[in-house]
């Protein structure tokens, strides 16, 4: 049994994705130049060259499963994808996440929130149970569920979905809201390092349609690096036909 850590994702149309690679290999330049160089830069192999390009993107679900699940969850996600619309993408702001990493949100709307629960209804049973080792910043998850300072809604999470990163109803109380529909650009080696954000361009011109969700293997940084099919958002047609993936039974 082979397992691979995989991550669901909403594919950004072209002027974006050009977007993205550059201000990407700006940042990293930049950051470079500072002395904190970036671990990736979108659009580029990582490390070594020997996997795919970073590819630019919004991820809704990450999960492992094994290969043999691959084309399962493709068919699984052509079927509610039919049935979504595609995203009115509207850039928000850049910020850094809590190692550093600079990163372009979208304005969350309930269009986001609706993909990814819908993402995560259909997809999440087809994990398992099974936990990824580690998290996009190299933390081994075992480890930040058993740590008494996590953030409670964080291991709720991780502890039901395998991911920390989604809008729920809180039991008993308020949302644990923590989806927050972005791009990471870049990812500095050093977790304390910041880069300036003062000369990108406004975060309103980071707007598009987004109209495909696509399935990756991931590599370190939350990197998507390995594809293995998209889709297509509010399309019934018979996407398989057209990526050319082969039906196989449900493991």
């Amino acid at each position: 049994m082979a397992l691979e850590v995989l991550d669901v994702v909403a594919m950004l149309p072209a002027d974006l994705h050009g977007l993205a690679r550059e201000l990407s290999d700006r940042m990293a330049d930049r950051m470079e130049a500072d002395g904190a160089p970036s671990y990736f830069r979108l659009g580029q192999p990582m490390g070594s060259g020997k996997g795919g390009s970073c590819e630019p993107h919004v991820s809704l679900f990450m999960l492992v499963a094994d290969e043999s699940q691959i084309v399962d969850i493709l068919w699984t996600m052509r079927r509610l994808a039919s049935a979504l619309s595609p995203i009115v993408a509207e850039g928000d702001e850049y910020r850094h996440n809590p190692v550093g990493a600079p990163e372009l949100y979208f304005r969350k709307s309930p269009e986001w929130i609706e993909l990814q629960r819908s993402v995560i209804a259909d997809v999440e049973p087809m994990r398992r149970g099974r936990l990824r080792e580690l998290d996009p910043a190299g933390d081994r998850i075992q480890d930040v569920l058993s740590d008494p300072g996590t953030d409670p809604a964080r291991r709720r999470q991780l502890a039901r979905y395998g991911y920390d990163e989604v809008t729920e109803t809180w039991p008993g109380g308020g949302p644990a809201d923590r989806f927050n529909p972005h791009v990471t650009l870049a990812w500095p080696d050093d977790p304390a390092f910041r880069v300036d954000l003062g000369w990108v361009p406004p975060a309103r011109e980071f707007s598009g349609t987004l109209t495909e969700l696509a399935l990756y293997g991931m590599d370190p940084h939350g990197t998507c690096t390995r594809p293995y099919g998209t889709v297509p958002l509010g399309d019934g047609a018979d996407a398989a036909t057209r990526t050319g993936a082969t039906r196989i039974g449900r493991n």
